[in-house]
């Protein structure tokens, strides 16, 4: 394979980033893109990649335009690894492989695909190792950069981009890496193209190819080996005993004229023998005006997908000199998806199931339950159903109702942002739809966030003694809905913020508010803010409460008349009878309606939060390349 660009220029902003930068990359070989910091490396990979566009130029492979379905077999690996803690090596690969891979390869073949590049990599020794994170002891640095690798040749692609790769490592660790690399390349005949920051002259010659940027123009591309001999010529000698990488860096940013000298040579370069006559552009199209329109090649990528047709690409001819004969490969992309939506709903499902199993059944969350369980037990233990203790009845409710509405809602509002940098270089490189994801994320922490709410509800119901077991299924129902709505509110208020200080601020505020609006610190609103309540969802869930507490349970006592207090309700006032009918006590709190007429709302903020949290990510929280 050839990959080849010809006068990259790319705008950001109407600043030019990139301004006629070309070169080319062969199979088997590593290609180092170098320059100072600025210089526009990542720039120059990202719009290999498909995610910056170009101003102007020409990107091809083997002749052929690049289109966006042949840039799916071109994996991109950024410089930050970003991965799921919680899970190990071989759970993340597995993951990786069975997502990306066609449904049409077995299981066997599947695991077979992923210990091969496991062998390859050199990650046999961790591949039960968690990824961890910096809170969280797992892979060390070069394991989790050849797990990044890992991921993308998952999918067999025909060339790899790597973002600095060798950032943060040590010198055995950046060698023992890039020296992985060529062997790769060199056993799988792959493109490798790879932006590098002052490697050692040991690490530098490593790479076939040198492509070297400076303020966004090509300062040199050739062999790397030639590159000393290329500024000697320009007048630049290297002294004796110098790595090579660290002399021509500094030389670039050392003044303008020097700079300006280097990127003479270059231009004097693209008009001599040696520049290599794929990139000459001046023959091939003279004055530019038969060069190929690079929007046409943004068409091509804006393109509505169309299930019936299918995309045929050459990417290979390989000329069998000593056999006589040559032989294609052909890329056939009849889908856009590699999986298809059940496939990769399943996939995501357990994976957001093993990662919030953590989160949710940490020790501390454990232990949180439990303590609060006991302290609620032990303060409305058995309580007795008279008018003065009606007051705390309803403080027990109101806190169950409170408690199981903001808990999920919390833990959701900071989960979603934790994972946005894995699912937005997930979403960038294509690996699955987002309505797959969305749904993924929606249903599989349904058990995890029913499950405490269970042992907490049960415990503390009978505890209290509450209205008997009818009541009792149905206060856990109505408990189960109500944390249901709080993860709804929280999804959204986390897609959102998409930053875990903003999104809990604005819980907090949310949570403030709807507190006040629940209905137990008042239920006498003024009239022209009596409408407010209607929006707390908290509000519905405690009159749900209140009504199940109440309707057709055992008598309330009558207080005791003093001379201090005296009975609120009129059949204990004006009346011989000594306990007050529960049907009473709802009228007294302004509890009207049927039981339904409560637990409706609830599945209303269920769907417009969770639906409104999709359309939020689909459309204002995509990735910055996505836009």
């Amino acid at each position: 394979m050839e990959l080849v660009f010809r006068d990259v220029c790319v705008k950001v902003d109407k600043k030019l980033i990139l301004n006629n930068v070309s070169g080319l990359a062969h199979s088997g070989e590593l290609l180092a893109v170098m320059g100072p910091s600025g210089a526009g490396k990542s720039t120059l990979l990202n719009t290999l990649a498909g995610r910056t566009p170009m101003s102007s130029g020409t990107i091809t492979v083997n002749g052929q335009n690049i289109t966006k379905d042949l840039r799916r077999k071109i994996c991109y690996v950024l410089q930050q690894d970003i991965f799921f803690s919680s899970l190990t090596l071989r759970e993340t690969l597995q993951f990786t492989a069975r997502i990306r891979l066609p449904e049409q390869m077995s299981t066997e073949q599947i695991t077979s695909k992923v210990n091969e590049i496991i062998e390859d990599l050199d990650l046999t020794r961790c591949v039960d190792t968690i990824m961890g994170d910096m809170w969280v002891r797992g892979l060390s640095g070069g394991e989790r950069k050849r797990a990044s690798i890992a991921c993308e040749l998952v999918t067999d692609p025909v060339a790899i981009l790597l973002d600095e790769p060798t950032s943060g490592l040590d010198y055995s660790t950046a060698f023992s890496l890039v020296a992985m690399m060529q062997a790769y390349a060199k056993n799988h005949n792959k493109t490798v193209v790879a932006t590098i920051h002052q490697p050692s002259s040991y690490i530098f010659y490593q790479f076939h190819k040198l492509l070297l940027i400076s303020n966004g123009e090509l300062a040199y591309f050739g062999d790397t080996e030639k590159v000393v001999d290329f500024f000697h010529k320009a007048n630049i000698p290297m002294a004796s005993h110098y790595n090579p990488a660290d002399f021509i860096l500094e030389k670039l940013k050392e003044d303008e004229k020097t700079r300006l000298k280097v990127i003479d040579a270059m231009d004097q370069m693209r008009h001599s023998s040696n520049w290599p006559s794929e990139l000459r552009n001046s023959e091939q199209f003279p004055n530019n005006k038969d060069m190929p329109d690079p929007a046409a090649s943004d068409d091509t990528l804006e393109q509505p997908y169309n299930e019936k047709t299918s995309v045929h690409v050459s990417l290979m001819e390989l000329d069998k000199s000593e056999e006589g004969q040559s032989s294609k490969v052909h890329l056939h992309d009849k889908k856009k998806w590699p999986t298809g939506f059940f496939t990769q709903y399943t996939q995501l499902t357990l994976r957001t199931f093993k990662t919030s199993k953590s989160q949710i059944f940490s020790k501390f969350k454990l232990i949180e339950t439990v303590v609060l369980t006991c302290i609620v037990s032990l303060i409305w233990f058995q309580l007795p159903r008279t008018e003065e203790t009606l007051r705390d009845r309803l403080g027990v409710l109101f806190y169950m109702s409170m408690h199981w509405g903001f808990t999920p809602l919390f833990d959701t509002v900071t989960a979603f942002p934790m994972e946005r940098l894995v699912i937005s270089k997930e979403r960038l490189a294509g690996w699955y739809r987002l309505s797959a994801y969305y749904l993924a994320k929606m249903t599989s922490e349904l058990v995890l966030i029913l499950i405490q709410p269970l042992f907490f509800i049960t415990i503390i119901y009978w505890s209290v003694g509450l209205n008997g077991v009818a009541s009792y299924f149905a206060t856990l129902g109505t408990l189960f809905l109500h944390a249901v709505a709080g993860q709804s509110i929280g999804l959204f208020i986390g897609i959102a913020s998409m930053d875990i200080r903003k999104g809990m601020t604005k819980a907090t505020i949310f949570i403030m508010a709807t507190m006040l609006l629940g209905g137990f610190y008042t239920r006498s609103l003024p009239f022209w803010l009596d409408w407010i309540k209607y929006l707390s969802f908290l509000q519905y869930t405690f009159s749900a409460m209140l009504y199940l507490e109440f309707n057709d349970g055992p008598n309330i006592r009558c207080a005791l008349r003093t001379d201090v207090t005296e009975s609120q309700f009129g059949t204990c006032l004006h009346g011989n009878s000594t306990s007050i009918p529960s049907n009473e006590v709802l009228h007294f709190y302004g509890i009207h309606w049927p039981y339904w007429t409560y637990i409706l709302p609830l599945f209303v903020f269920i769907f417009v939060f969770r639906v409104g949290g999709y359309f939020m990510l689909r459309y204002r929280q995509k990735p910055a390349q996505m836009n």
